[in-house]
């Protein structure tokens, strides 16, 4: 796991290294400080030598101005090192969390998410400078220290060094603790902003049912566990320190002892002496935060494998190694095809949504796909952008398997309007030039007057430069699928995609939208889903599904003269717009 983390390093090496030779300096002037006490003690003050006493100042100011400069390298070089891995860290996430397949976001909220792109991107930024620094540079220091020890009195450092690694071996078994915890306490956050943003983004219906205190509660219990977790992780954490005291006393205790003995007895000067001591208590300072990092380590550890987790997660949709070009016929046939929804929990059995299926949609032909909730339309329209692939059987565009293709290629020749529109916390202009970014202004114009939308925007404070909120939510719901359409009439594909694409509009809106979309769908390959029978009387082909199955085809007249499925779904939305007028009077 660690050397894995340790790539991002490669691209940054030259400000890395830079910032371990500044480490490496900086540990280094460590070991001059004994050296100097010994020199100002014994030199200075004991033998009372005045050329010394006027050196010692200068040299004083020169290690001073040398510390400095290494300190500032190693920390904002290190620090900035440590940005761009975060900024490298979370583009590669971003990035692969694109190419994934739609079920990804089914199995995983968008809270989670965001905690992995946030807080464990930070974590492992922590990991590879904040802690590797501390490792190198203090880990040096103690080298060098040691070194300065061994040189002042060999014995005094057997004495003074037995101890620390006793207190290696508690720290090492906290550490694979706190990672435990710090893996928990991550995935608690994830949850916790998927119940936030959950809430936030449900308010309306939180509202409507005065679920409120329910919601608050919910969230008080994902809060309360996350809380206890971190109150573990810091009690691991905190008993850290104590360790590092214990040893750290029964150390220097035995340093005092015995050389205090020998200094009172005449057998080293109190120069000698007080230099090893002091190499003691700064060896003291690393070895305190050499143990402390174990946690951070640990820590980062945990967020390193949050976010790998991610990475290697691999698409469901994958591109061939060696695509086929797009046909240039854009009829598309249905042989023979399953799908079966994967189960969600384990032990559970899979549900069948399409069972079977076979249909030819012919090139430039509209054809509508209609039936009860559930019986497997959604579905089909998915297998066309390779949204899913089928579990048995093919689909194929102009006599190509979708699965020898290129997707990107193969989305790029489909526009889609859904019932449920998307819109980007952006501009309205934006959000309808997303369907064709070289697109011109007037072209941008021309598809929003063709969606009837023109007037509409045109109403707005600022015009085609207002900012549509999260979701568009600032708009109506016909508003915000007039724009959707207006961004698919701005693509421009060969294959047009309806999904109860004017489901949110009235009556007359939805009159102008629907002679907009006879309009593009002129010449286009076109699969409508549709609930109101009504907008589909000028299909060449309306497909009528039950239970995964095509159970009827045929046009409006056809299907209503055969008295079948298609005949009662037609007969029972009439009855429903009959008694529409008289409810509502």
């Amino acid at each position: 796991m660690y050397k894995r983390v340790l790539r991002y390093l490669r691209s940054h090496r030259f400000a890395f290294f830079s910032a371990l030779l500044c480490m490496v300096l900086f540990g280094a002037t460590d070991g001059v400080v004994p050296f100097l006490v010994k020199h100002i003690l014994d030199g200075v003050f004991t033998n009372r030598e005045h050329d010394k006493l006027i050196l010692l100042p200068a040299a004083i100011m020169g290690f001073a101005l040398v510390r400095a400069i290494t300190d500032f390298g190693q920390q904002f070089l290190m620090a900035s090192v440590g940005h761009r891995v975060t900024e490298d860290i979370r583009n590669d996430v971003n990035r692969h969390v694109l190419s994934l397949s739609p079920d990804f976001f089914v199995r995983h909220s968008t809270g989670e998410l965001l905690s992995r792109v946030t807080s464990d991107a930070l974590l492992m930024r922590t990991l590879l400078t904040d802690s590797s620094a501390s490792i190198i540079r203090d880990v040096i220091r103690l080298v060098v220290l040691l070194c300065s020890c061994v040189y002042l009195d060999p014995t005094l450092s057997l004495i003074a060094v037995v101890f620390f690694p006793l207190a290696g071996f508690p720290i090492a078994r906290l550490g694979k603790k706190v990672r435990k915890l710090s893996k928990r306490g991550q995935d608690a956050i994830g949850q916790l902003s998927g119940l936030f943003q959950e809430s936030m983004q449900g308010h309306r219906v939180v509202k409507i049912f005065g679920r409120e205190d329910f919601e608050q509660a919910r969230f008080e219990r994902g809060n309360h566990d996350l809380t206890r977790t971190f109150i573990k992780s810091e009690r691991v954490r905190a008993i850290a320190g104590p360790i590092n005291e214990v040893f750290a006393s029964l150390a220097i205790s035995g340093v005092l002892m015995y050389g205090g003995y020998t200094v009172i007895n005449g057998v080293r000067s109190s120069g000698d002496f007080m230099a090893f001591l002091v190499a003691v208590f700064l060896m003291y300072e690393p070895f305190k935060k050499l143990t402390r990092v174990n946690a951070t380590v640990q820590q980062g550890l945990a967020g390193a494998q949050r976010i790998f987790e991610i990475l290697d997660t691999k698409s469901s949709i994958e591109d061939p190694a060696s695509p086929k070009s797009l046909s240039p016929s854009h009829q598309m046939e249905f042989a023979s095809v399953t799908y079966e929804y994967p189960a969600r929990n384990p032990g559970e059995e899979t549900s069948l949504a399409l069972n079977d299926v076979s249909l030819v949609i012919p090139e430039g032909k509209k054809v509508a796909l209609v039936g009860f909730s559930g019986a497997g339309k959604t579905t089909m329209v998915d297998l066309i952008p390779r949204f899913i692939d089928p579990t048995k059987g093919v689909v194929t565009l102009g006599g190509v398997n979708l699965k020898d293709l290129s997707t990107r290629e193969l989305r790029q020749s489909i526009a889609m309007v859904g019932q449920h529109t998307f819109l980007f916390n952006d501009t309205i202009y934006n959000n309808i030039a997303y369907g064709n970014p070289t697109a011109t202004r007037e072209q941008v114009i021309a598809a929003t007057k063709a969606a009837f939308a023109y007037d509409f925007v045109m109403s707005l404070p600022s015009g085609f430069e207002s900012v549509v909120g999260e979701a568009g939510m600032t708009l109506s719901g016909g508003e915000r699928q007039r724009l959707a359409i207006a961004r698919a009439i701005l693509k421009d594909a060969p294959i047009l995609i309806l999904d109860e694409a004017t489901a949110s509009l009235d009556n007359r809106a939805e009159r102008e939208v629907q002679n907009a979309i006879q309009a593009l769908e002129r010449g286009r390959t076109t699969v409508v889903i549709a609930h109101r029978l009504s907008t589909v009387r000028d299909a060449d082909i309306i497909v009528v599904m039950s239970g995964g199955r095509v159970v009827e085809k045929g046009t409006h007249e056809e299907l209503l003269n055969r008295g079948g499925e298609y005949s009662r779904l037609h007969a029972l939305q009439f009855r429903e717009q009959a008694t529409e007028p008289a409810a509502s009077a």
